[in-house]
């Protein structure tokens, strides 16, 4: 479903000088696959007048997608008012603006077809440059584009009176939440999903998670970036793996282990096996996140040789390092493989031994906050996260970094 509206003003003009128009475009998913709308708004660049309006509805879709669609909407709405006129777009995704300009590749199958058709209509106009702006500034293609969310999901009548703007920010993208989001309310969504005061209120049955980082390996002792290289553990990361192990053969409640394929997480989770006597099952999809690049690199390297990539990199969580993988990508993995593992182990005890970027992510995914949380997520090596799965989707953060079995210093001295 698309809507659109063509506003006084538009008409093409003469060709004595070549008229200059703004695309704004602005795409969202409530949920990352979910419903999912575009927005798009072209003006004229000296007047700044709305000469027209693009949004529509695009089903189950990802943020990109969707960004891409708002794009391709405006591009095509400014073709149709004058396509011999300068045009310059303006997005708030870093992702599209690096990608649509040629300085990052077009890697995800989804989104290259998406692109071909934006640059096909790019190749019309004289003139067509592009221009990252906040979210802020993007505000009209946002409201356009949460607007066909919610004319989609039926949304709309039931939040009018206190959703405010439609916009909220930005608030339609990358929540993470898989529950279906029945309006917005400032810059929160607002969930189907029960509250429940944890602790206080009667409670289906849950499954928990325990999940541990591995000890410590060189690439952590010299603050290296450390994902899908496979360095062991030092002897300091044995120790912390044993006593972790105690930690855990003590509770007496671990029923299931599973671990990340790589080696300094088989070496934590088979020291915990060991304890708790108990096989360790494998699952590739906990491994850590993808650096590329910047694998086994120092941050001062990276900053050093990338500089430009590492602040797109921080600076937007759809934006991957060279040859590596976004957090947004990241967040699908892990909420598939929390799915997974509780779906598995109904009402058990799992033990899920991973890494730092993952597990602050499982905690990022279960307070439904958005992915760049976890840049404010410190997970120290040895430690210990909890969060119990209610059978009714209600998920509840018991504790988070729990390290008091780290108690000798040479243990727990990490840094």
């Amino acid at each position: 479903m698309s809507t659109g509206r063509t506003l006084p003003g538009a008409a093409p003009v003469g060709r004595a000088a070549a008229r200059r128009l703004i695309v704004e475009a602005d795409g969202g998913a409530r949920g990352n696959p979910g419903p999912a709308g575009f927005g798009a708004v072209v003006r004229d660049a000296a007047t700044r007048e709305v000469l027209a309006e693009r949004s529509g509805f695009l089903g189950v879709a990802t943020n990109n997608v969707a960004e891409y669609r708002g794009l391709i909407a405006g591009l095509q709405a400014a073709a149709d008012i004058d396509p011999a006129a300068e045009v310059e777009v303006r997005l708030d995704s870093r992702l599209l603006v690096e990608q649509m300009t040629g300085r990052w590749q077009v890697k995800h199958p989804d989104l290259r077809p998406l692109a071909g058709e934006a640059a096909r209509l790019i190749s019309r106009f004289p003139k067509v440059t592009f221009t990252w702006v906040p979210r802020e500034a993007n505000a009209h293609a946002d409201r356009l584009a949460n607007a066909a969310m919610d004319a989609g999901t039926g949304a709309a009548a039931d939040t009018a009176s206190v959703a405010g703007t439609a916009s909220a920010a930005g608030s339609s993208r990358r929540a993470g939440a898989k529950e279906a989001t029945v309006g917005v309310v400032g810059a929160y969504e607002v969930h189907e999903i029960p509250n429940r005061i944890a602790g206080w209120m009667p409670a289906p049955a849950h499954t928990r998670l325990v999940l541990v980082r591995h000890g410590v390996t060189s690439f952590t002792l010299e603050k290296r970036f450390s994902g899908t290289g496979d360095p062991p553990l030092v002897e300091q990361g044995r120790r912390q793996a044993a006593a972790l192990a105690e930690r855990l053969r003590s509770r007496g409640d671990i029923e299931v282990i599973v671990s990340s394929p790589l080696a300094r997480c088989r070496q934590t989770a088979a020291a915990i096996a060991e304890a708790v006597e108990l096989p360790v099952a494998v699952d590739d999809d906990l491994r850590e996140v993808d650096f590329g690049l910047w694998e086994g690199l120092t941050f001062a390297v990276v900053e050093q040789r990338w500089p430009r990539e590492l602040a797109l990199w921080l600076a937007d969580t759809a934006i991957s390092p060279p040859n590596g993988e976004s957090y947004d990508e990241l967040r699908l993995r892990i909420s598939a493989v929390a799915s997974r593992i509780v779906n598995r182990n109904r009402g058990r005890t799992v033990c899920v031994v991973t890494h730092s970027r993952p597990i602050a992510m499982f905690v990022a995914n279960a307070l439904a906050a958005p992915v760049a949380s976890i840049y404010r997520l410190h997970v120290e090596p040895a430690s210990i996260t909890e969060i119990d799965y209610y059978e009714d989707g209600v998920t509840v953060l018991r504790c988070f970094d729990d390290t008091a079995h780290l108690a000798v210093r040479d243990v727990s001295e990490a840094r």
